[in-house]
């Protein structure tokens, strides 16, 4: 028999305001959608912004754990990565990345107290690979024949494989993947998040896009799923690592920018690699 003063258990709050989440995600998709619809210039202008808040909402949070990026060299890094790939492409992503390496090199040299050398230039040259260069494939898929359609169907499979994984882990997960990184992520829940990539892949070529192939449009959508959920995973590696929940809170209910993107941006490379290839 049950103790008539015990309290039953409800279930733990994952803390995280629903309502918000909707509207900050409605917001988002609706400005994305915008500069979409205004062309690679507006993209490059979206993608750079998000970015350069995402440098430093990450940075302000690394300092917090006693870890300093050098976060002036990274903004212009960024600034530079983004318009110079709306100019010249691949070269402009190489630029970008010269100015981030190099500049990090020589803003340590000038510096009289180089204590964390090492760490600084690794850490600064590591957010520069994760945010702007990746981000910046944003701006070359945007940029190819079909881009304003390519670009929809690589964020819209990675956004809602990510969704379905979740929706199907919650309710039929068992095995699961990497306990110690991520425990919520199961098997089951990536083959339900690959059927729910591959379904939107399909629709969206289907039914928004019939000019694209539908079996192209498919396979975009499987690698982008399978791209995201390891992202996910890095993100949540790196968060464990450095003993955080989240990377920061200007985005509420769903945390901070790299939060947000973390399985897009590793997605972008893959969905650009898969759409110049087939």
């Amino acid at each position: 028999m049950t103790d008539a003063t015990t309290t039953p258990t409800s279930p733990p709050s994952t803390g995280r305001n629903l309502p918000m989440a909707i509207v900050i995600a409605v917001v988002l998709a609706a400005a994305f959608i915008t500069s979409l619809y205004l062309g690679q210039g507006a993209v490059t202008i979206f993608i750079g912004l998000f970015m350069v808040l995402g440098a430093l909402e990450t940075s302000a949070q690394l300092r917090s754990r006693g870890i300093s990026p050098l976060v002036l060299v990274l903004i212009a890094g960024t600034l530079v990565t983004a318009g110079a790939t709306w100019r010249v492409g691949h070269l402009g992503q190489v630029l970008g990345m010269l100015v981030i390496m190099l500049g990090s090199g020589l803003w340590m040299l000038a510096d009289p107290d180089r204590d964390g050398a090492l760490v600084r230039l690794g850490v600064t040259s590591l957010l520069g690979l994760w945010m702007p260069f990746l981000g910046s494939f944003a701006i070359l898929i945007a940029g190819l024949e079909d881009g304003r359609f390519a670009l929809l169907l690589v964020i819209a499979c990675t956004a809602m494989a990510d969704i379905g994984a979740y929706a199907v882990g919650s309710q039929v997960g068992r095995h699961k993947i990497a306990p110690r990184l991520s425990p919520n992520k199961s098997w089951e829940g990536l083959v339900g998040g690959l059927v729910v990539a591959a379904l939107v892949g399909w629709g969206l070529a289907t039914w928004l896009f019939p000019e694209f192939d539908d079996g192209r449009a498919v396979l975009v959508g499987l690698a982008c799923a399978v791209a995201g959920f390891g992202g996910d995973l890095f993100e949540s590696m790196v968060k464990r690592d450095l003993g955080i929940k989240d990377f920061g809170s200007l985005l509420p209910g769903h945390g901070g920018v790299l939060d947000r993107v973390d399985a897009i941006l590793a997605a972008l490379p893959v969905g650009y690699l898969v759409l110049v290839m087939t």
